[in-house]
């Protein structure tokens, strides 16, 4: 490990999110203590190894160029073992929350050591890190990757009923809250995520908003068949988990009023539950168990339009990765990302509203393209560098 820096920065997480966008931020202000991070995907590093054995494109969002790999702590294990499960069918919180826990635990022992000024990790991965950070005196941010868990619980009461009301006791959100109450900053993703916060009663001083990013080098229009969409039945697509939050029983019940003109493939994960949603979708609805990304990069450029009808999403990155494929998309009032006409977005829960969209895109091919070029104008616009800069003045005013 080099000389650490005078008010450096350490960053750390088991998973990805943001956290690796974070590092190069520190990175690129000269201030970079070090990385801890469960693989990267480098020459030399354990995600190089991975790389090689499960192939470049399953460990592409762990691969960042510009990183300095003398700064990159690996601590593989916990990661791998969840991982292990999910193979082995008993996946699930308990293993994740397994993995965030032992990887904490092991970057808190290896912060004593640390001269860091401050330290970035995420909140469900960071308690412990935090209780030592702030018995050495640094300045603790914590990312927030999801809304704030009052927030959410009661998005899962207006759901489930009764059935939502155990969500807050459960080990996660309390984990996440216990962090919350270490940090100094809390790091949201767009509006509807800092709204969360406040109205949990979060000072609005405490938290800092940086929305996130697409990488426009992995998502682009480039391969995608000229004069798309012009003609045949509407290409609809759904990217994500299979499960009633991502608003996929609304969905269903769209496909069911434009069926005689909208196809909707879905992409991703489908558990029991999920594949029961899927079971009674009408016939113009087909499923796609997940793919890595390059893989959806294509199939984003096969399609005309993205549905993402979330109950909750933070933000919804697959909706800024279908914009940069050439697709516009409909999204919830209750999804974070940004769009490029305040149009595109839908109530929650209301079939009626994305029929309707669906039904003008599949009648109006002429709005259809020029919503997709104003798509991919938009996109382009939402770089990584953007997120960087922004979350740059944060380090460098919180370093004072």
């Amino acid at each position: 490990m080099s000389t650490q820096t005078e008010g450096g920065i350490t960053v750390g997480y088991v998973g990805v999110h943001a956290a690796y966008q974070a590092a190069l931020t520190a990175a690129e202000l000269g201030r970079l203590d070090c990385f801890y991070c469960s693989l990267l995907a480098a020459p030399g590093k354990w995600g190089g190894l991975a790389s090689c054995v499960a192939g470049a494109d399953r460990l592409a969002s762990r691969r960042l160029s510009g990183l300095p790999p003398e700064r990159v702590v690996e601590h593989p294990w916990p990661f791998l073992a969840e991982r292990l499960h999910a193979r082995l069918g008993r996946g699930g919180t308990d293993h994740w929350l397994r993995a965030c826990e032992a990887f904490d635990q092991w970057m808190a022992r290896r912060l004593a050591a640390s001269r860091s000024r401050l330290i970035y990790g995420v909140d469900s991965c960071a308690e412990a890190t935090f209780r030592q950070a702030s018995a050495m005196g640094m300045v603790r941010v914590a990312e927030c990757p999801g809304v704030h868990p009052q927030f959410m619980q009661g998005i899962l009461a207006e759901t489930f009923g009764g059935s939502g009301q155990a969500y807050l006791a459960a080990p996660i959100p309390q984990r996440k809250l216990r962090t919350y109450e270490l940090a100094d900053v809390l790091v949201t993703h767009s509006a509807i995520h800092t709204r969360s916060f406040v109205e949990a009663g979060v000072p609005c001083d405490r938290i800092f908003e940086c929305p996130l990013w697409v990488d426009t080098d992995l998502f682009h229009a480039e391969g995608r068949p000229s004069g798309a969409g012009s003609s045949g039945r509407l290409r609809a697509l759904f990217a994500g988990r299979v499960n009633v939050l991502k608003g996929i029983p609304w969905l269903c019940d769209a496909l069911r009023r434009v069926q005689a003109d909208v196809d909707l493939t879905v992409v991703g994960t489908a558990d029991a539950k999920g594949r029961e949603l899927l079971g009674r979708a009408p016939a113009n609805v087909t499923w796609h168990p997940p793919v890595t990304k390059p893989e959806l990069r294509a199939i984003y450029q096969r399609h005309d339009v993205l549905v993402l009808p979330s109950l909750m999403d933070t933000f919804g990155s697959v909706a800024l990765e279908a914009m940069a494929c050439g697709l516009p998309v409909i999204v919830t009032h209750h999804c974070g990302v940004p769009v490029p006409d305040e149009s595109w977005r839908v109530p929650v829960r209301n079939s009626d509203a994305i029929a309707e969209r669906l039904a003008m895109y599949a009648a109006d091919r002429a709005r259809l393209a020029r919503d997709a070029q104003a798509a991919l104008t938009f996109a382009r616009q939402q770089t990584p560098a953007a997120f960087r800069q922004r979350l740059a003045a944060g380090f460098q005013a919180w370093c004072v």
